[in-house]
């Protein structure tokens, strides 16, 4: 009996030790800190951490981490594309070391060739998008409506990028119609290495007041991926398009035209605000004064309920526009949306 009772109680102290061990991930910098808490993710230029005690992250420059531990799996991805599998065991020479069942030594690879870290699978297929709305409405000495909304979908796979996108407008003066325009299309992407990809585009738009009944825009190139990480992304393009126009009241048109593309975005303010500027080109390579440019800048920021603002600004130029029809329209816009 009185055995009984020693075991019971032996079996007690065990299981209290097990349940009062916290597991705990730790960091080691290049100044010799260690910080004890949880690893949530990292790229090419941050590592998400918790430290003990804290409520929030913390962003830490991937750079200055020499050593990583954890007691959970991490998935890992290498810039030239491969993958590991493993749990990081004790380092700080500025080497992460995975181990793992298949493994009978630690797999070992240096911080700088990682491109990014996670506590779970990345998914075959990462989206991401955006929908917003914005309008006004007057009533009384004048009468006004306007209507605008902007979407944009992307998704990627390790290799493959398919990216969608659509904006219109709509307004109204004293019951007359004084705005009518919308425009659209798609972007597929082929990674031929990590940064270096073959891109297809195509795209339609309509605006009543420029006497442009369709725009069709197809055309091919390559691009390149300067950056692609949470806080910048960065890409330009290069190639040919054939651009075919047909108006309401003047001479249809088509050419063949050189194209150019840029799309830039930064998180600034510690990730909270988004600035982004996409430009697209393309001049006739034909006649110089065929040139036709379209920009869309703005800063996307944070709402409630999970919901964004976004202060936009649309700039198309047309230096050859039909006759009665200024070179450059401006679009101001202020809308409300939802980003994932």
């Amino acid at each position: 009996m009185k055995q009984r009772h020693i075991l019971q109680s032996l079996m007690l102290l065990l299981l209290l030790a097990s349940v009062g061990k916290v597991s705990a991930d730790v960091l080691v910098l290049d100044n010799g800190d260690r910080i004890t808490g949880t690893f949530i993710k990292a790229d090419g230029s941050t590592v998400e951490f918790r430290p003990e005690q804290a409520s929030d992250s913390v962003n830490i420059r991937w750079d200055r981490v020499v050593g990583l531990e954890t007691d959970r799996t991490l998935y890992v991805r290498l810039e030239d594309g491969s993958k590991l599998v493993g749990q990081a065991v004790e380092s700080d020479d500025g080497r992460l070391r995975l181990m793992s069942g298949q493994l009978a030594e630690p797999a070992s690879v240096e911080f700088s060739a990682i491109e990014g870290a996670n506590t779970s699978p990345t998914p075959a297929v990462r989206t991401s998008g955006n929908i917003a709305f914005g309008g006004s409405l007057t009533r009384g000495n004048t009468r006004t409506e306007a209507y605008n909304i902007n979407a944009d979908f992307e998704a990627r796979t390790d290799v493959n990028r398919l990216r969608l996108f659509a904006e219109g407008a709509r307004a109204k003066e004293d019951g007359d119609l004084s705005r009518e325009s919308a425009r659209g299309g798609m972007r597929y992407d082929h990674f031929v290495s990590k940064r270096l990809y073959l891109n297809s585009n195509l795209s339609l738009a309509t605006d009543r007041f420029r006497d442009l009944k369709l725009r069709t825009i197809v055309g091919a190139g390559l691009g390149y991926q300067f950056f692609d990480t949470p806080q910048r992304v960065l890409s330009a393009e290069l190639g040919l398009s054939y651009v075919n126009e047909e108006f309401r009241e003047a001479s249809n048109e088509s050419r063949a035209a050189g194209r150019w593309a840029v799309d830039y975005q930064e998180r600034l303010l510690g990730s909270r605000l988004r600035f982004f500027h996409n430009q697209e080109g393309f001049q006739g390579l034909e006649e110089s004064r065929d040139l036709l440019v379209l920009t869309r800048t703005g800063l996307r920021f944070p709402l409630v309920l999970g919901m964004t603002g976004t202060a936009q600004v649309n700039v198309d130029y047309d230096r050859d526009p039909p006759a009665g029809n200024t070179t450059t329209d401006t679009a101001y816009l202020l809308t409300v949306g939802y980003s994932w």
